[in-house]
């Protein structure tokens, strides 16, 4: 059997904004399942049976104890009846990724080894391959690594400085272009063996987070780290354009453990109570559905609405004449007559009033895709562009107060911001 997971949960998610507002970053959707829940399923119809929560904090803690409980309703879903029960980090304040290892793994008197996973990232990998690479090389440390192709940057991640046989020398954080010493990049999934919870007791209190402390400290004092390289599908979903793009690759078919029910044609799924309500007028054509296309249970679709390479989350009303394309729409929104929505995030239970535009496309030369959070409503007529993003106004403050963002105004419902320009090093 494989080894106990820890999920390492414990970010603030700023990046995500207005997405994480109301709930942590492990929990926001891609196609109406949660990015762990989505993590745990690979590795779950792969043989794990053991998970901890490594969260932290009131709000993340109990909003995963929340969505998971013990874990029956996960394994039932999967049909797989043979489980422990889920467990979570007990009230302790960890700072960063290490130290919470460090404690659950003492908590919970593990004494074997142990997998360690991100809960905002999908991975497609093969664990029976991964771990038997692991125990060949008997390492400490075993992480898989992701090559990235040449129009890729690899500016924003960890990336590994590797021996000719794979072992890391060390990572490179946030390498300048050209300055890289390769295109392997740290994607998060760790395969610790049981020495590894006497390194972290000699480390004490250094021992913070995996990547920028615990990995140094175990390369430049001879501990082998391994690198394997995955061939599989990784993303790290740390912004809304990464979301979206997760999201555009589940329905192309590309995240190979991601499975959706309710086939309607070739590509397209929507769930029975949906196509009750509207399969007269996808026969005679008054609703239009366009390459990949999920619809979730219980929407209203209105005529004259064309859909392409979208998912629509469940209790959903599109009134007529709306256009959605490649965009997300999340569960119990309202889209108004006449929206249109390109390359868009629509957050839970929003409501985008008629003739609204969004679109990231609009105006050239910026970058970013619109978003609007939960609970928005978005007036009449607005005009949502490139890195827009939409919040009910009670957030200002919180937004605000991370320094990461730039308020573009506001109206009597919301603010409008936009990610602050990164100062070049």
């Amino acid at each position: 059997m494989p080894p106990p997971v820890i999920a390492t949960v414990g970010g603030g998610g700023t990046r995500l904004y207005p997405l994480t507002l109301c709930q942590p970053k492990p929990l926001v959707e891609v196609c109406d399942t949660a990015i762990i829940a989505v993590l745990f399923r690979v590795l779950a119809i792969q043989g794990c049976r053991r998970f901890i929560l490594g969260s932290k904090g009131f709000e993340n803690t109990l909003a995963l104890s929340n969505y998971f409980k013990a874990g029956e309703g996960f394994f039932k879903r999967l049909g797989i009846d043979e489980h422990e029960e889920f467990s979570y980090q007990p009230q302790y304040e960890d700072h960063g990724s290490a130290d919470s290892l460090r404690y659950c793994i003492n908590y919970f008197n593990l004494n074997d080894d142990v997998l360690v996973v991100s809960g905002d990232n999908l991975i497609d990998i093969d664990l029976e391959e991964f771990i038997a690479y692991h125990r060949r090389r008997n390492p400490i440390l075993t992480v898989a690594l992701k090559e990235l192709p040449r129009e890729e940057s690899v500016s924003q991640y960890g990336v590994a400085e590797l021996e000719s046989d794979m072992r890391i020398r060390r990572f490179v954080e946030k390498p300048k272009a050209g300055t890289e010493p390769s295109r392997m990049i740290n994607t998060a999934f760790y395969l610790f063996s049981p020495e590894i919870r006497d390194v972290l007791a000699e480390m004490g209190d250094k021992s913070r987070d995996i990547g920028g402390d615990l990995i140094p400290y175990l390369t430049e004092n001879g501990y082998d780290v391994c690198g394997y390289p995955l061939k599989g599908y990784w993303i790290d979903i740390g912004t809304p354009e990464r979301l979206l793009q997760a999201t555009m690759n589940v329905l192309a078919g590309k995240v190979r453990h991601f499975k959706f029910r309710h086939p309607y044609r070739e590509s397209q799924w929507i769930h029975p109570s949906t196509l009750k309500r509207i399969g007269p007028l996808l026969e005679r054509g008054d609703i239009e559905l366009r390459g990949s296309v999920f619809i979730g249970r219980d929407c209203r679709i209105e005529p004259g609405v064309v859909i392409e390479n979208s998912h629509v989350g469940h209790t959903c009303m599109i009134e007529r004449n709306v256009e959605i394309r490649n965009s997300a729409v999340m569960s119990i929104s309202n889209i108004m007559h006449g929206v249109r929505l390109n390359r868009a995030i629509v957050g839970r239970y929003s409501t985008i009033e008629a003739h609204s535009v969004l679109d990231a496309d609009q105006f050239n030369g910026r970058k970013g895709i619109p978003v609007v959070g939960d609970n928005v409503r978005l007036q009449k007529e607005s005009v949502v562009g490139p890195g827009t993003r939409v919040a009910p106004l009670r957030y200002s403050h919180m937004i605000l107060a991370t320094g990461k963002f730039l308020e573009l105004g506001s109206d009597e419902r919301n603010i409008y911001f936009t990610q602050r320009p990164q100062t070049p090093a």
